[in-house]
């Protein structure tokens, strides 16, 4: 076997560290490839229609998140920690960062729920620290409440090192995700560039420590589903959410352009390849453009919230998710 010196894993190697059975049914039988084994899933998504309250803005916001967490089933016990990790960080408002207003309406349930400020830590990996006036920290700030523990993973010495199957190499996790009964994912639809976020990508940028995970860089979905991973971070992500309120996107003007949706949507799921399903679609839709067929057998049950008042019709979403061959199941919440 070639030695792994740095040079990531091969897809050979990695299949053979995931049990023999596994990896004998995927180099024997093509046709069942470790993706397909872990393609079929029944997750869902929440959405709901932002309307441009002004002031009221934030207040809609926390009432809408808590609407379709509550359609999502998620249930958070006082005593539990949560992990909170954010993809997208910057000084600078949405839709350079992470949308402050999710932040706090994600903060503002967990307390509601009796959740102490001492039992959550939000996560990021930043060049540098968040300045204390920058939105996503004035986001985290209470008041009369002492603020949730904020870490820059970047700076972190806090790994903690879980041993892989041979011949897999070890990896580093974060420390509180391992400790944490939840992990919830908070990010925008599109980076800097115009591409759409990968929540596998962005929960891996601040739960891995870097080195140790650029061995598993183009194995990215399959180490997500190890055992080891699974009982570290997989089983613990419970919610993913993002405003696309308005969104950065490519276009054949330029090499970026800003996109402005209103009255916006706020998407949460509970399933990382749902919600990944879903933002792919939405984004076609609202950009009136084809997506590549790429999943197979997947279920998606979408809890709808609220009628669209621009162009982008719900029928319009809907007719996209199916052309990608997903087997779609609607409810509308009250």
């Amino acid at each position: 076997m070639e030695p792994l010196n740095n040079k990531g894993l091969s897809r050979r190697s990695f299949l053979k560290g995931t049990g023999a059975g596994m990896g004998i049914l995927a180099s024997s039988m093509p046709s069942f490839a470790l993706e397909n084994v872990f393609n079929n899933h029944n997750g869902a998504v929440a959405t709901g229609q932002l309307k441009n309250a002004g002031l009221l803005e934030q207040t809609q916001t926390n009432s809408l998140f808590n609407q379709l967490t509550s359609a999502l089933n998620f249930k958070q016990s006082k005593s539990e920690k949560v992990l909170i990790v954010l993809g997208q960080v910057s000084t600078q408002a949405f839709p350079h960062s992470v949308d402050h207003k999710l932040v706090n309406a994600c903060l503002a349930q967990l307390h509601e729920k009796g959740c102490s400020n001492k039992d959550i830590t939000v996560a990021y990996h930043g060049p540098n620290a968040l300045a204390s006036n920058s939105p996503l920290v004035k986001a985290m700030t209470m008041p009369e409440k002492d603020s949730a523990q904020l870490v820059n993973v970047a700076n972190s010495d806090a790994w903690l090192t879980l041993e892989m199957p041979k011949p897999l190499p070890k990896v580093k996790v974060l420390e509180q995700a391992q400790s944490a009964d939840h992990i919830i994912y908070l990010d925008q639809l599109t980076d800097q560039h115009g591409s759409l976020n990968c929540p596998l990508k962005g929960l891996a940028k601040v739960l891995f420590d870097s080195q140790s995970f650029s061995k598993y860089s183009d194995q990215c979905d399959d180490l997500f589903n190890m055992n080891e991973i699974q009982n570290a971070i997989s089983k613990k992500v419970r919610l993913l959410a993002y405003n696309a309120s308005r969104f950065i996107a490519k276009s054949s003007m330029s090499d970026v352009q800003m996109h402005h949706v209103h009255p916006g949507i706020l998407a949460i799921s509970n399933d990382v390849k749902s919600h990944q399903l879903f933002a792919e679609n939405y984004l076609h839709s609202v950009l009136n453009t084809t997506p590549e067929s790429k999943h197979n057998s997947q279920e998606l049950t979408w809890f709808q919230s609220g009628v669209s008042r621009d162009p982008m019709t719900i029928a319009h979403i809907e007719k996209t998710i199916r052309k990608s061959g997903v087997s779609l199941s609607k409810i509308e919440l009250v």
